[in-house]
């Protein structure tokens, strides 16, 4: 099973996880599903370098989710803060403004009432109404009246205007799909990748069967032969022969050595087709006998013809 189709597995749930994610929660998405399709990828590749290859290139995938550009679209909001200006900041209101000006009017009227008492009084004046001045209650009510004028006025200047100050903010979302899918992309490079290291390993094993087979040398094959040769013969005739024809079959096997029975559809030509061995008439000696058959196996190696056999197509 390929990376791919493991990665395939976690997309709805990928996805689902990415939806309205922030960048620093998609990282750490993305590198769990990694660290599961690497722990299912293990669990059934069998062969160590590639494991360890998947590994390897998993980690460095890891780390480079934090690189991925996934930005989506952009929203953009505003938050206001509220509070009293600064005193040097502070405006003047109007109707503070207003009630000074009422309560200086007021206190210089104050005043002038005052003079104008003093002066009557020098003068003698026989009494208040005779002295052409306002009555009383008006003296003493425009000083109160300045008075309370000029506190609320104090009151609405002191006091700072309420303000508003709003700042712009803009919050990016994780595009699910497209993170998806570029980590997919990075997957597909590293299944090819593993891919070439399975090549790479079949052709070491390969080379490493045909030098076992090398290693037989002529004398070893010539024994092993005659050794088939005679267990061929005593067929149906002795009991152990069968058991010996496997253990020799067996041992050559190990040493990427196959042996060839000779049939009467036999191929015109050796090769190797799908891995499996196709024998050759030119691989048997033909020699006439009462009954067709193989008489002595031929031994090949990746279609190589390495000891030919001899077999006999009867009397027909």
């Amino acid at each position: 099973m390929t990376l791919q189709t493991l990665f395939e597995q976690e997309k709805e749930r990928l996805i689902s996880a990415l939806g309205g994610a922030d960048p620093a929660s998609a990282v750490r998405t993305l590198n769990a599903a990694l660290d599961r399709i690497l722990y299912a990828f293990n669990d059934q590749e069998e062969n160590p370098r590639v494991r360890e290859a998947a590994d390897g290139m998993l980690q460095a995938a890891k780390a480079a989710c934090s690189l991925a550009d996934c930005a989506g679209e952009t929203t953009i909001y505003g938050r206001t803060e509220y509070g009293k200006t600064a005193p040097g900041g502070r405006k003047v209101s109007k109707w503070g403004l207003l009630l000074l000006v009422l309560g200086l009017a007021g206190a210089a009227a104050t005043v002038i009432g005052v003079l104008l008492i003093a002066s009557s009084a020098a003068a003698g004046a026989a009494d208040w109404q005779s002295s052409g001045l306002p009555p009383r209650w008006v003296l003493a009510g425009v000083p109160l009246l300045a008075a309370a004028a000029l506190f609320f006025a104090g009151m609405l200047l002191r006091r700072g205007k309420e303000t508003s100050k709003e700042t712009l903010h803009a919050e990016t979302k994780i595009d699910a799909s497209l993170a998806y899918n570029r980590l997919l992309s990075v997957i597909l490079v590293i299944d090819k990748r593993l891919e070439e290291v399975r090549s790479a390993v079949r052709q070491e094993e390969k080379a490493r069967l045909k030098e076992q087979a090398s290693a037989l040398d002529a004398e070893e094959l010539e024994l092993l032969s005659r050794l088939l040769e005679d267990a061929y013969g005593r067929r149906g005739e002795d009991e152990l022969a069968e058991e010996e024809i496997s253990q020799i079959r067996f041992y050559l096997h190990r040493k990427n050595v196959e042996v060839v029975d000779w049939t009467a559809d036999t191929l015109p030509q050796s090769g190797n087709e799908g891995g499996a061995t196709v024998a050759s008439s030119a691989w048997f000696d033909m020699i006439p006998a009462y009954s067709g058959g193989t008489i002595r196996p031929a031994l090949a190696a990746d279609g190589r013809l390495l000891k030919k056999g001899m077999a006999s197509a009867g009397r027909g």
